[in-house]
């Protein structure tokens, strides 16, 4: 009995160490349907895959096909956290994330379903839904747990942060921690507590210079049409909507994007001649153009088809301006989106997940900017929560920790590494 004993006792010994010794690219090859690349590391520290998961193309039957997920992995040590990068749309790129960072961890950047190279030969839309999302990130969690013996984190920023929400919401014990970046939590198709936050942000004087450069804007537009058919030309940008269509749109799309982004200060507004050209001028430099050229409708498609089906956006009030609107007759931004592509909307299911999160979410860091339109929509924790809401004052959609006092962002990292310890 005692030899078979140490027989036993050997042979677990033996194991162990054979798997701590293994390569760790010979770790990856043993997880089952992957495919993976090393590529260059943006560091010294990390080794770097560029990896392509198989995944159900409906996680409730899992029969129906599959396709291939595109995941970046960033490796440094297998006993330390892992940081997963919930990315809302394509992951173009590798990148080491601001918790990354922080906290000296691994990486796993996710792209989203139906986008990039993530998805499936037939596009069944109906699949594109936050579960089925969530259900991608829950079996690549699982799948390297196989590998990582540390704690998880997730995050992500915009849609990006609202990924992290959802993905914590049908999964809550996948991760220790979440710590979504700026991400609305829209409860309605299109969200009426956008537009009563776009009337009393910031201050009334540069409320009312932001209504004037519209008004400006449609006065001339007789004389700057011209002028846009000449930037297509010039730029050789297509737009599936007629010109006036979108240069309305782009006009009624200046408050959101300037309390957003801040692409021009209130102060410059003064300066802007009165001209078709100085007006005209000023949208483009503001990226107002570019945003409804067919290249970028082609790339937010699937947002659009996953907001007006389940998570919802904005539409424009207004009420100022009907009078000047030649072209637009209907402010919703469905209006970019395929009759084809208008699924039922999923009525309350965004209720539930705010509902969730607001009670029942612990262990979140939430980061927002003051100025930021989407903070209208974020979530509220209640204080029996253990989450930690953050907004910079002055803050935008580009707000990160950093952005933070040395005192906040040492308050937040503390709280994180505790929840990590736990």
């Amino acid at each position: 009995m005692k030899s078979t004993l140490i027989l036993i006792f050997s042979f677990v010994i033996q194991l162990a160490f054979g798997q701590n010794n293994q390569s760790f690219t010979e770790r990856l090859k043993a997880l089952e349907g992957i495919e993976f690349e090393s590529i260059k590391s943006f560091d010294t520290v990390h080794q770097t895959f560029k990896i392509s998961i198989e995944q159900a193309i409906d996680h409730n039957n899992p029969k129906s096909g599959v396709f291939s997920q595109k995941i970046y992995l960033s490796h440094f040590d297998v006993n330390q956290p892992v940081v997963l990068v919930t990315e809302g749309y394509q992951a173009r790129r590798n990148y080491l994330s601001e918790p990354a960072r922080l906290l000296n961890a691994n990486q796993i950047i996710v792209e989203h379903r139906f986008f990039g190279e993530s998805a499936p030969d037939s596009l069944d839309w109906t699949k594109l839904n936050t579960f089925q999302a969530a259900s991608d990130d829950h079996r690549i969690v699982e799948l390297f747990k196989k590998i990582y013996s540390g704690k998880w984190l997730s995050t992500g920023i915009s849609k990006g942060g609202q990924t992290t929400n959802y993905f914590r919401y049908y999964f809550p014990d996948d991760v220790c921690v979440s710590m979504p970046y700026v991400a609305p939590m829209n409860i309605e198709q299109e969200d009426a507590r956008i537009n009563l936050f776009l009337r009393t942000v910031g201050t009334p004087e540069c409320r009312a210079k932001l209504l004037d450069f519209q008004r400006k804007l449609l006065t001339k537009e007789k004389e700057i049409l011209p002028l846009f058919a000449k930037y297509k030309i010039d730029h050789k940008i297509d737009f599936p909507q007629s010109n006036g269509l979108v240069f309305e749109f782009a006009v009624l799309e200046v408050p959101f994007t300037f309390w957003q982004w801040a692409p021009f200060s209130c102060e410059s507004l003064d300066e802007v001649e009165d001209s078709a050209e100085a007006l005209f001028h000023k949208l483009v430099k503001a990226g107002l153009i570019s945003m409804y050229s067919g290249e970028s409708q082609a790339y937010f498609l699937p947002f659009f088809v996953q907001a007006y089906q389940e998570i919802g956006y904005y539409n424009f009030d207004i009420d100022s301006l009907k009078p000047q609107l030649n072209y637009v007759t209907n402010s919703s931004n469905g209006v970019f989106l395929p009759d084809s592509l208008h699924l039922p909307y999923l009525d309350h299911k965004m209720e539930k997940v705010q509902h969730w999160l607001a009670n029942y979410g612990n262990n979140f860091v939430y980061i927002y900017g003051e100025l930021d339109p989407w903070i209208s929509t974020s979530p509220n924790p209640d204080s029996r929560t253990n989450a930690l809401k953050m907004v910079l004052q002055g803050g935008s959609h580009a707000t990160r920790l950093k952005d933070f006092t040395e005192e906040e962002q040492k308050r937040a990292l503390n709280l994180i590494k505790k929840w990590l310890n736990e």
